[in-house]
């Protein structure tokens, strides 16, 4: 398998302010703040005020597809 770094980002979730510097193959990955996983949100603040906003969204979505 051959992982590239302009595809590799990472994401620490933490409630305090950490930092990394994570190099591969001599490069420094992009450290990002989300990101989206198996269909779910994380974000690095351990917080999914985002996640509800997405799944209330999808639901008022869905409910007004229904037919009366």
């Amino acid at each position: 398998m051959e992982v590239t770094t302009e595809k590799s980002k990472i994401m620490v979730s933490s409630t305090s302010k950490i930092s990394t510097d994570i190099t591969m193959n001599g490069e420094k990955l992009k450290d990002v703040t989300s990101c989206k996983d198996l269909g779910q949100t994380l974000s690095n603040d351990c917080i999914s005020t985002v996640e509800v906003r997405i799944r209330i969204a999808m639901a008022t979505a869905a409910m007004a597809r229904l037919s009366r």
